[in-house]
């Protein structure tokens, strides 16, 4: 059975990810989409807690694709708990701490979450193809640290220029290319 975990960022579910849901459905992928608590309550010890719940779900092979802040959580999570990850999509990706202006609380998160070089070597030896899609005008992670993240986990950067940070603020409904990268690998 073919399975797509869909891990959200500080905000919550992103457009995008009602039509990657939709159209990866129609691909016939099984599409796990969990809501994770926002803002505040980003924090890994409480993620880490729902996806226990739903952790039967996420066994057999499965492809990630995680936007924002999803990614530093997925890189802790495997190191403390064996997923088979065929394939990685990060979705405006970082592994490294940052601060931006005037948002105290989105620091508190990042600090939360950010993965150590041991966690990131482990992402790196357990999952073969890690891709990560960005943007030249993300408005929330500074490129340097977009361009870095690539290079922690040894990932293929993939930018799509003016998409911003494929969140709400970005007003993006659809990426196509996540799904080219998913067809592409499914053949190879």
């Amino acid at each position: 059975m073919k399975k797509v975990l869909l891990l959200h960022g500080y905000n919550g579910i992103p457009q995008i990810f009602h039509w990657l849901k939709q159209e990866l459905e129609n691909i016939e992928y099984t599409v796990i989409m969990p809501a994770l608590p926002t803002q505040e309550d980003v924090r890994y010890n409480i993620w880490k807690k729902e996806i226990e719940s739903i952790k039967n779900e996420l066994q057999g092979e499965l492809i990630v694709v995680a936007h924002s802040i999803g990614n530093p959580f997925i890189i802790k999570y495997l190191k403390e708990n064996k997923l088979n990850i065929l394939l990685y999509i990060g979705l405006a990706g970082f592994s490294d701490i940052y601060k931006v202006d005037g948002r105290e609380d989105l620091y508190e998160a990042v600090k939360s979450i950010v993965p150590t070089q041991e966690e990131l070597d482990n992402f790196k030896n357990n999952i073969k193809k890690r891709y990560c899609i960005y943007s030249d005008n993300d408005h929330i992670v500074p490129l340097e640290i977009l361009k870095k993240h690539i290079e922690n986990i040894n990932g293929i950067g993939y930018m799509i220029p003016n998409i911003g940070h494929m969140g709400r603020k970005s007003n993006l409904q659809t990426i196509p290319e996540v799904i080219e990268i998913i067809k592409n690998e499914e053949i190879s």
